[in-house]
Formats: structure tokens, sequence, C-alpha cells
């Protein structure tokens, strides 16, 4: 039996980093002797918010003889054990911090472990009797469905709404107060909710069901659900595999992703964070010529989402 061993110090820095960078976003507002208070009670909540999320999406890890156990950080009690038997394949891939390998369950990404969060990382990859994906396809007949991560939309989404509300509570801050209203704080919560308005739509926009079916694609937009387009496999141009390499803000990690291009343009985005069955995703358009690999940092990658040709020929 072979117990995981956290690496705490890792940890700790990304909980210290989550909180400088709430701290941030909060601005020299918490630095104002008539703010002071409000706003340390919201960086103090938004930390415990981000915290939370954090903590709860780690797992401390139990390998057995046939299979292995996954227990929640925050939430010992929240136990589940799968058999080696049950997965697919398993999946190595490198991101900046390190190796992190996946288990694969029908398409799903159920098990990831990574060496930068597990001091005895070699030690459980070892212990872990599961194949690797050369072995694994997709039926050429199986009708492939996108399935969202939802707890990531969802709680993005909560995030964005409650920098909106944060917006409106301070336009309404004078008047809620039965003080005189000024234009700069109008002007600042109108700032904030213009701002995290427009980033929630622009997130909503990009989540697409994607469903692969005996060569035909069908696409729909999760905010603009009746108008569907229509490719065939066969008419792309080919794939990229995309890197977008993170810059550290709140604990964000590297992200994978395939680009399908036609006519030299990006036409459907498959997006790691987006989607439950990535890997299955993947596979599925693996037939399609691919045509290397792309690394992005931070925003560079919108130009090609804006329309911008690839120049590959």
């Amino acid at each position: 039996m072979v117990t995981s061993r956290l690496n705490k110090r890792y940890i700790w820095q990304t909980l210290g980093l989550v909180a400088v960078s709430v701290l941030t976003l909060c601005g020299v507002s918490l630095f104002n002797k008539g703010t002071f208070l409000p706003m340390l009670l919201v960086w103090m909540g938004f930390t415990l918010l981000f915290s939370v999320f954090y903590l709860a999406s780690i797992k401390c890890i139990t390998i057995f003889p046939d299979g292995l156990e996954t227990q929640n950080l925050l939430l010992p009690f929240w136990k589940r054990f799968y058999r080696f038997a049950e997965f697919d394949y398993a999946l190595s891939e490198y991101e900046k911090d390190g190796e992190v390998y996946r288990l694969i369950m029908n398409g799903e990404r159920q098990v990831s472990i990574a060496s930068y969060l597990y001091l005895n990382f070699e030690e459980i990859k070892g212990a872990i009797a599961v194949k690797d994906k050369s072995d694994f396809s997709v039926r050429d007949n199986a009708e492939v469905v996108s399935e969202y991560k939802k707890s990531r939309l969802f709680g993005t989404t909560f995030f964005m709404l409650l920098f909106v509300l944060l917006g409106v509570l301070t336009s309404l801050a004078d008047v809620i107060d039965g003080k005189p209203v000024r234009l700069v704080t109008v002007l600042i919560g109108a700032s904030v909710i213009l701002l995290f308005g427009s980033l929630l739509f622009i997130y909503l926009f990009s989540y697409k069901k994607i469903t692969v079916w005996r060569g035909q694609v069908e696409v729909k937009r999760l905010l603009w659900p009746s108008k569907v387009r229509y490719y065939a496999v066969s008419e792309f141009d080919g794939f990229y595999y995309v890197l977008e390499k993170s810059n550290g803000q709140l604990g964000s990690r590297d992200e994978n992703s395939i680009w399908l291009v036609k006519d030299d343009r990006l036409v459907i985005s498959v997006d790691e964070p987006m989607y439950r069955n990535y890997e299955e995703l993947r596979t599925v358009f693996q037939k399609v010529n691919c045509l290397g690999g792309l690394e992005f940092i931070g925003f560079q990658s919108m130009k090609y989402h804006l329309g911008k040709k690839f120049n590959w020929r």
C-alpha cells in the first residue's frame, strides 16, 4: 500500500499567492480609512472563497494492489475508490510546474496526480497498474458529446457576479449611507460593473456544446443554442495542440486545448478547462491532420479567436 505525501510548502505558497492576488484586485481602497473595514471584509471573504475551492480540489491518494482511493483534503469523509480495471488508460503530460499523471475513464479525467503537489509522485505513479494511451481509441461509429465542467462554469460565473454586485453596491454606497452622490463613486462602480459584466459575457459566450458522430461535427453555443453550425471532420485543414501558459495569478496553471482550423482560421477550440471529457473529444479528432503545437502566454491567443489567419502553409 502506498500513501501520498502532500507538498505542504507548495500548497502554502499557492494560498499566499491567492491572498496577495485578491489584495491586488481590491487595490488601494483597502488602505482608505473610509472604506477600510468593508474592503477588508471583501478581501478576507474572497481569499477564504478561493482557498476553500483550492483546498477542496486537492486529494489524498492511497494505492492498493487492485485500485486506488481518493480522499478530499478539506472534507476527509468524502472518499472514492477506483479499480485499476475501470480506467481506459493513463496519460502523462508536462506543465510549467512539472509532470501531471492523469487517469482517464470514459473519456473523462477522473484522477490527476501532479508532481509538484505530491512529494512521492514517482512512487505513486509506479504503483498504479493502468495501461498507457497507446492501446486506446474511440469507435468510429460512437457518438461523442461534450460535457461541461460544471464546477468551473458555475464557480467562475458566481465569482464574476459577486464583482458585478460589488460594483452595484459601490455605485449606490452614497445613496445607502444617505450622503450626497459623488460622481467618482458612481464612475468606479460603473467601471467595475462594465469590466466584470463584459468578462462574464465573453467567458460564457466561449462555451460550446460539441457533438461528433460519423464524421459530422455539430456546434452550439451556451448563450446562443438556437444557432447551430455543422462541419464535416474531413473539411478541416487540421488541428493544433495548444498550450496556454499561466502567469501564476490566483494559482492558475498551464492549460491545454486543441484548435481545429478551416481555411487557415480557427473555427473550433476544444479547451481542457471547459470539458470533463476533454480526452475523449481530443481522441475523436485524431484522424484530422495534426499541424503541430503552439504555445501562448496570457492573451496572446486572443488574436486567433478574433479571426487572425494561421501562416502554416
